[in-house]
């Protein structure tokens, strides 16, 4: 083959190796559907990914609210003014990345710190092993990093609200440390080696603070989900963890002790919040060890209630009769309006909300009950055996619960009463 074939067959492959750059290029930034490695893990993008799971969504993309329960549930360490919540987390990514470990892994860990008004500031810590190497002891050996993220635009009070990155901290010469001392345990990236200069321009490596809290702070080392009875016996009940939830991946039927002496009674099909101490026996139906357990649906909702315009006449009408659950054993009315409920981002009906289990009128009742006592709506106890008011912003909620044996509950138009109604 002559030179000048084998020339134009070069030219042509390389060629055909820029075009195929430039397509995958294209199909990198055009197709939503490819999948990105994060932390170790596959990270699917937001139009794929399950929406309650915001441990794999890069710093930057995390939602502006971002709110202590998710945080917990995403398996970040959490400092609040009186408890820490994770912390085994923390030791965790300490035991993977640490100088005196021996075979130093990469991880990444969440940090949030929340500040005296409550606002979030988040740090992000991960290490990397690069591709690089260098001698060590006659061997080839990985160079390693060390990364910082750091994010303050949620703290309202911050001077500049900003996200800093730290990409240049060797893992040759810095090492993960926690250290207690009598004012304040504190986590840094130290510095374990002498460092000598070139020149005065060249960088300065110092210890780098992450973050600190007090040594007296209530540890909270607990993990959660939310799902439904499905099998109740005297000593255990079988859970079936929502969709969505972190647990559910490893199993989709949780087995809870309840003891040799229980007396406590789950109906099936009642909604439950399950505190457990984060380990996850893998047997079939998995097993955890309870923390606690609580008759709860979510962790935030709020009622939609919206009024009739123009109002013509009072209309009165039954969102759900008692003889169409076995749940309550009193009906539950709408004032003069219509009526929705927001669980976990989702809105639906009232009606459908409280038949399809997903919350249940004692637990609207409870959070009125805790509104009212924190002072957040205003309201009014009645002498006829207990009947409550509770004035929203919008709405009115009434429970009576009179000497006569009446509980219906009334949901209407604000500043409606007991006297408005007739019952």
């Amino acid at each position: 083959m002559n030179k000048k074939i084998l020339t134009i067959i070069i030219l042509i492959f390389v060629i055909a190796l820029g075009i195929l750059y430039i397509i995958d290029n294209n199909n990198m930034k055009n197709n939503k559907h490819v999948i990105f490695s994060t932390w170790g893990k596959k990270y699917v993008p937001p139009d794929k990914k399950d929406p309650s799971n915001t441990t794999n969504i890069e710093l930057e993309n995390l939602p502006k609210e971002y709110s202590l329960e998710q945080a917990v549930k995403d398996e970040c360490f959490i400092i609040t003014n009186s408890k820490i919540y994770n912390k085994n987390r923390l030791e965790e990514f300490i035991q993977n990345t640490g100088g005196n470990t021996e075979n130093r892994k990469e991880d990444t860990i969440r940090i949030i710190e929340y500040t005296r008004e409550g606002d979030p500031i988040i740090t992000e810590v991960s290490f990397k092993i690069k591709d690089e190497t260098y001698t060590l002891s006659g061997k080839p050996v990985n160079k390693t990093t060390y990364i910082v993220k750091r994010d303050n635009t949620r703290d309202r009070f911050a001077e500049e609200q900003k996200v800093t990155v730290d990409e240049d901290i060797p893992g040759e010469i810095y090492t993960i440390s926690l250290q207690q001392g009598c004012e304040e345990t504190k986590l840094s990236i130290e510095l374990t080696a002498q460092i000598q200069y070139v020149d005065s321009n060249s960088k300065i490596y110092d210890s780098i603070n992450i973050c600190s809290y007090l040594p007296n702070v209530e540890i909270e080392n607990s993990s959660y989900f939310y799902g439904k009875v499905i099998e109740s016996k005297q000593n255990y009940i079988l859970v079936e963890p929502n969709e969505g939830e972190q647990i559910r991946k490893t199993a989709d039927k949780i087995s809870i002790g309840l003891g040799e002496y229980n007396d406590a009674l789950y109906k099936v099909g009642t909604n439950v919040k399950v505190t457990y101490t984060g380990y996850v026996m893998e047997t079939y139906p998995a097993k955890v060890d309870v923390i606690k357990i609580e008759l709860k649906s979510a962790e935030n909702f709020e009622i939609r209630f919206y009024d009739k315009q123009p109002r013509t006449d009072t209309k009165i009408n039954k969102i759900l009769d008692k003889s169409e659950t076995n749940n309550y054993d009193y009906n539950i009315y709408l004032y003069d309006g219509s009526v929705n409920i927001l669980i976990n981002g989702e809105e639906m009906s009232l009606r459908n909300a409280l038949l399809e289990n997903k919350i249940t009128m004692n637990e609207i009742i409870v959070k009125a009950n805790n509104d009212l006592k924190d002072k957040k709506i205003t309201g009014e106890t009645y002498k006829d055996g207990g009947s409550r008011v509770y004035n929203y912003e919008n709405y009115t909620i009434i429970k009576y619960h009179t000497l006569k044996g009446n509980r219906d509950v009334y949901i209407g138009t604000k500043g409606i009463s007991i006297n408005n109604i007739k019952h």
